[in-house]
């Protein structure tokens, strides 16, 4: 089994006028920036809510390479199109802020308040108000998702098992 990640928690942000949303040193060891000071930041891959993925540029890589190993087909060129090509290599300035460009803060509908949010293996930047809309449309049928949990128990289980 893989390292995971453990991106988790909401942390609130201000993004100032020149797009630039200040860093915490919380993320600095997932996102691998002890010597780098470069993330990627794409367009999240789900068409139903807009926000922001970051990747630190190893995790980047491995989701392309899980995305070359899929069919050729039209899903692929969609990711490849809307996905692939929207993301970008964005170094932190001095006081450690990424700054975001122009289509993506427009993709994802920032405005000055944003999220931070993690998910597990990325962290995602929403746009507080959007944020906020997708959660109060959501709907979940919570006996599903235990037993979706219970089943991803048990897999993590059988391949934690097969680790020894």
């Amino acid at each position: 089994m893989s390292n995971i990640q453990s991106f988790f928690g909401r942390k609130e942000y201000r993004i100032d006028s020149k797009g630039r949303i200040s860093l915490s040193s919380d993320y600095f060891s997932l996102l691998e920036l002890q010597d780098k000071n470069t993330v990627v930041v794409a367009q999240n891959s789900n068409e139903s809510h807009r926000f922001l993925e970051v990747f630190s540029q190893n995790q980047w890589n491995e989701q392309l390479k899980v995305i070359d190993c899929m069919e050729d087909d039209e899903d692929k060129e969609w990711l490849m199109y809307n996905y692939v090509g929207t993301a970008i290599s964005v170094e932190l300035d001095t006081q450690n802020r990424i700054r975001l460009p122009k289509s993506l803060i427009d993709y994802a509908k920032i405005g000055q308040d944003v999220v931070f949010i993690g998910a597990i293996k990325t962290l995602r930047i929403w746009s507080k108000s959007e944020l906020a809309d997708f959660e109060s449309s959501q709907k979940h049928d919570r006996e599903s998702i235990r037993t979706k949990m219970n089943a991803a128990r048990k897999l993590y289980s059988s391949e934690k098992s097969g680790e020894k």
